[in-house]
């Protein structure tokens, strides 16, 4: 197992070796080194480019010989990430399905308790006596009387309408029946349209 790290160490020096040699170019090793010349001696100097920035056909052989390895290794790790973001996501979405589900199961349960409590209330004002019925029915707020009273049997909701000011008793009434008035109004024709 060491001899085996060793030569993989050993292997990835060498590469790296051969890499530095093939990029630099071979006429650097074999030339003296050059003594710089005034400016106004050589004037085309500046306009060409060096011989070092040329490829050297070692290093375009390197170079084309790992792009499909070196893409083969990219399009790995990218696959790789996205299964790991995909499982990310599959957890995300499964702990919102959890929450969802606990969320519906707190609104069924507020439901049933404000049916339950709307059971209870009708249950006591159909068994009060209609007068105290009506002054309780008075002070409330107008959209929970009508509610009441609504759901109150017809006979109990009738007398204590009658003992009712008229002006409270009329309101409670017309909010009690405001979506049919409502939907008369929309249907019925604007003022100062022809009918024919």
């Amino acid at each position: 197992m060491a001899s085996d790290r060793f030569a993989l160490t050993s292997l990835r020096s060498a590469c790296v070796v051969a890499l530095a040699l093939a990029l630099s170019p071979p006429a650097a090793f074999a030339q003296p080194p050059r003594i710089p010349q005034p400016a106004a001696a050589t004037p085309q100097a500046s306009a060409t480019p060096p011989a070092a920035t040329a490829p050297t056909p070692d290093s375009e052989a390197f170079c084309t010989s790992i792009r499909d390895p070196a893409a083969e290794a990219r399009f790995a790790w990218q696959a790789k990430t996205l299964k790991s973001l995909e499982g990310k996501l599959a957890d995300t979405l499964a702990k919102l399905e959890e929450k969802k589900a606990e969320l519906q199961q707190l609104l069924d349960q507020r439901d049933a308790e404000t049916k339950q409590a709307e059971t209870r209330m009708v249950e006591i004002f159909s068994r009060m006596r209609p007068e105290a019925a009506a002054l309780q029915l008075a002070a409330m707020d107008q959209g929970i009387a009508a509610s009441l009273l609504g759901k109150l049997a017809p006979r109990n909701a009738s007398a204590v309408l009658n003992e009712m000011e008229a002006s409270r008793a009329a309101q409670l009434a017309q909010a009690m029946n405001g979506e049919r008035l409502k939907s008369a109004k929309d249907t019925s024709p604007a003022p100062g349209a022809r009918t024919r």
